[in-house]
Order: structure tokens, then C-alpha cells, then sequence
């Protein structure tokens, strides 16, 4: 047993280290208040700096914007006197800048037209491209191989060439630039409206119309950006397709429609003079022939038309009953949508389709443009939109407007082309339709008709844009502007 004494020995022992116990807690809470302290003060500090730093920021985003408006502006400066000395020469030289090869119908009959003028110089540059501004810049290649097909001489812009595309189209010496597409985001940033103001813009639209009420841009939800984008506002003139895109021009442009013309467009000539052709092979018995054009905004953007994922497999089912040719036309911006992450169709699922429906022998894909031919040659057109709805009806053939929800509205001239369509809303309605139409006749020609005669212009329409061109050059040497009723013949 313990004796008393080391019982005692213990407790003092055990009340010595609780003291110490206490003394260490003491000195941990004491700290740890020290700490709290520094802690608080730090953030104190920290929120101070912060503040000072947005300040900084703030004042250094206003530098940058300050000095981008003065580089803007001495920009604008040097390329209105370089504009200044453009057409001293008898031949005027053009420069075509071409990304959108499936549109060069737009452009081919007024290149062939300054080809055959001894007063016009035509230089085309094939350049790559990015539709909407999304992956890197490419596929010149193709247009170039499309441009190479049709026999059309050219220059390529290509990447591991040039390395400033800019600066090879300014030794180009233009007096006029035509570049395809009012989205400068579609291509070089090079290529911008605002850095290609050294030379007379002139716009030649690559669609016919524009049928739709344009997703706004939300630095500027004011902007129509059919007729008053930043290239429609630089540009020195607009070829348009009929008064009511002028007239949307002079209602919506901050600029009005001063320098607007309306010359049709020589697209709609390529439709009405294009020999069949059609790329499905003949058999015995003739089979109806359905051109199907998908749009490429399948995605919750934009303008919401394309049905490519919902009509996929009930169009392969409709090709494999053998009763009709059904020939595939996409918009050259939808496959590569497909590769974009977050589609709602993917590239794999694209390549899967794509095999099945080629294996069929009464399918078809028309890709890379020159649809003309094709469209000639086919009965019905089946499609989701947009420019499909217009192109078609040149010809005086049906058209079954496959409908999507939500999609946005249509401006009135495109309720106009709408009216002419048969509007259904799946693969099983479309099909209906287009073997009542075959059989029975469509009712709905005399529309056509009518928007044809009312909306599309009459032909001619690269001639009336070079007239245009020859008599605005002249005022512009002559140091006046031409009178529109001069410019426009036959078209007031």
C-alpha cells in the first residue's frame, strides 16, 4: 500500500501540472486572440488593397478604352485618305474575299462579268474561316478546292503563308473590297470592317433575303444586324435584293439607306438558268426526288430553326421504304456545330448516321455549294429553314417548311416567303405533304408567284450591280453623287 506521504507526494504533483495546464491554455487563448487580431487587420488591409486595385483596374480599362477610341480613330483617319485616292486608275481593281464557298453563287456572275469588262479588275482570295467565331480559323482548303472546281483563278490566303492577311490584301492596291459576310466574326480578325476601311467596302449579301428578326448583339440590343451591322454601316454601297430590305435599311440604319441599292441578286439568276443535275442514279422506274436542306442552328441559340437531330432518323427511315430519292443538303455551318462540346448532336453520333445514310442507293449529300443543279433537278424541297424557303420557290416547286418551336420570329418579309411553304412539324407530316403535292399539284404556286414577281427582282442582277458600280465610280471621280433613279434601272 501507498503511504500517506507519496498519496501527498501525487496530489501535489497532479496540482503543479494542472497549474501548468492552465498557464499553457492561458497563453494558447492569448495567441489565439493575437492571432484573431492580426487575422481581422489583415482583412482589413486586404479589402482596402482590393478596393485600391478595382480602382486601378477600372481607371486602366478606361485607359484601354480611351486608347483603343484614339487607335479607332486614327484608324479611321488614314483609311479616309486612303479611300480618297481609290479609283485614279481607268481599271478599278476588286477584291474578293472569299470564306463562304457554298454562297459563291452570289458572287459568280458579277466576277464573270468584270472579267469580261475592261474597266474592272477582279482579284479573288480564298481565306479560311470560323463560322460564328467559334475553333480556329480553317478549311480555306476547301473553298479554294470549291473555287479550283468551277474553274475560278485565285489567290490563297493560307495560314502557314501568310501571316498577315491584311497586309497582302493591301499590296493587292484595291480600290474595292467585297468581302462576303457582314459578320466579322466568321473570319481574321485581320479582316475586320474596320481594318479593311482603306478601300470602298461594297456588301453582296450571300442570302438572297433576310427572313428573320436577328439575334440582338448585347453590346448593342438595338441593332437590326441585317441591314445595320458594322460592315452595312462602313460600306460605300449595299446591293439588295428588293425595296423591302431597303426599306427596313431606312427604318433601322443609323446611316438610313443612302448608299442601299436594289439590283435582285444574282444568286436568284443562278437558280433560274441552272441545268439539272442530280446525283442519285437513274433506275428504270422515275422515283420522286426530295432535296432535304437542314439548317444549322440546332442548338438553344441563335435563331433556333434546325431540326437535324429530331429528323435524322425518320428521314433514313423514309430513304430506306425505297419510294422516294432524297438527296441531304446541310448548311455548311451545322457539321461543324456538331463538333462543338455541349451540342445536343455529337460528330460520333453525325458519322454513325452519315454511313448508314450513304449506304442507301436512293440518298444523296450535297456539300461545299453548287447546289443549283440540284436543286433543278429535284420535285420538292424539304426543310427547316431559312434560306431554302426563299431560294426554292425561284424555281416554282413546293416547299414543305418542317417547323420548330420557339424558333425566332419571322420579320414580315419573311411571313411573306413562309406563306408560300406548307408548314408541318415532323418527318411523318413533310411526307404527306410532298406525295400530296406530287400527286395532286400545289396549290400554293400562284404565292410563289407572287412573292417571285413582288419580291426577288426580275433577272439581271450582277449587270444592274456592275451598272451600279460604273455610274457611282464616275460620280466619285467627278466629285458628286449619282441621283438612285440613275442606278437603278427598271427597278425603282
Amino acid at each position: 500500500m501507498r503511504t500517506a506521504r507519496q498519496v501527498m507526494t501525487t496530489v501535489r504533483s497532479l496540482a503543479h501540472r494542472l497549474v501548468h495546464v492552465d498557464e499553457v491554455t492561458q497563453r494558447v487563448e492569448s495567441a489565439t486572440t493575437s492571432l484573431q487580431r492580426t487575422v481581422d487587420a489583415l482583412r482589413v488591409e486586404h479589402a482596402a488593397l482590393q478596393h485600391r486595385l478595382d480602382a486601378v483596374e477600372r481607371s486602366a480599362a478606361a485607359r484601354d478604352r480611351q486608347g483603343a477610341r484614339a487607335v479607332s480613330a486614327l484608324h479611321d483617319t488614314v483609311n479616309l485618305v486612303a479611300r480618297r485616292g481609290a479609283f485614279r486608275h481607268d481599271v478599278t481593281r476588286v477584291v474578293l474575299l472569299v470564306h463562304h464557298v457554298e454562297a459563291w453563287d452570289s458572287l459568280d456572275d458579277l466576277v464573270r462579268l468584270m472579267e469580261m469588262s475592261d474597266d474592272f479588275d477582279p482579284v479573288i482570295v480564298t481565306i479560311p474561316r470560323h463560322f460564328g467565331g467559334q475553333g480556329e480559323l480553317r478549311d480555306e482548303d476547301l473553298v479554294h478546292e470549291g473555287l479550283l472546281a468551277r474553274g475560278v483563278a485565285h489567290l490563297r490566303a493560307t495560314a502557314d503563308r501568310v501571316d498577315d492577311v491584311l497586309r497582302l490584301v493591301k499590296l493587292l492596291e484595291p480600290d474595292v473590297v467585297i468581302r462576303q459576310s457582314q459578320w466579322d466574326q466568321d473570319v481574321d480578325p485581320l479582316l475586320s470592317t474596320a481594318l479593311l476601311g482603306f478601300a470602298r467596302l461594297c456588301v453582296v449579301p450571300y442570302e438572297t433575303m433576310n427572313l428573320v428578326v436577328n439575334v440582338p448583339d448585347p453590346r448593342t440590343p438595338a441593332v437590326n444586324t441585317a441591314v445595320d451591322a458594322d460592315l452595312h454601316r462602313a460600306a460605300w454601297l449595299v446591293f439588295c435584293t428588293n425595296e423591302q430590305t431597303r426599306d427596313a435599311a431606312a427604318r433601322d440604319g443609323v446611316r438610313g439607306a443612302d448608299r442601299y441599292r436594289v439590283t435582285g441578286h444574282p444568286k436568284l439568276d443562278v437558280l433560274r438558268t441552272a441545268r439539272p443535275s442530280w446525283p442519285v442514279v437513274e433506275r428504270e422506274s422515275r422515283r420522286p426526288r426530295v432535296v432535304w436542306s437542314s439548317h444549322h442552328s440546332i442548338g438553344g441559340g441563335w435563331t433556333r430553326f434546325g431540326l437535324f437531330p429530331e429528323l435524322a432518323e425518320d428521314m433514313l427511315e423514309w430513304a430506306r421504304q425505297g419510294d422516294a430519292e432524297i438527296v441531304w443538303m446541310p448548311h455548311p455551318a451545322l457539321v461543324p456545330y456538331m463538333a462543338r462540346e455541349g451540342s445536343r448532336y455529337t460528330a460520333s453520333q453525325y458519322e454513325d448516321w452519315l454511313a448508314r445514310w450513304s449506304e442507301l442507293g436512293n440518298t444523296g449529300v450535297v456539300q461545299g455549294g453548287g447546289y443549283a443543279s440540284v436543286l433543278a433537278a429535284a420535285d420538292v424541297m424539304v426543310t427547316d429553314g431559312l434560306s431554302m424557303l426563299a431560294e426554292f420557290q425561284v424555281l416554282n416547286k413546293p416547299v414543305v417548311f418542317v417547323e420548330r418551336d420557339g424558333h425566332r420570329p419571322f420579320t414580315d418579309l419573311g411571313e411573306r416567303i413562309a406563306a408560300g411553304t406548307h408548314v408541318v412539324h415532323d418527318t411523318a407530316g413533310a411526307r404527306e405533304v410532298v406525295e400530296r403535292v406530287l400527286r395532286e399539284g400545289d396549290e400554293l404556286a400562284p404565292v410563289q408567284e407572287r412573292n417571285v414577281a413582288e419580291l426577288f427582282g426580275p433577272p439581271g442582277a450582277a449587270g444592274r450591280i456592275l451598272d451600279v458600280l460604273r455610274a457611282e465610280i464616275a460620280a466619285e471621280r467627278a466629285g458628286h453623287r449619282v441621283p438612285e433613279a440613275v442606278v437603278e434601272p427598271g427597278l425603282g
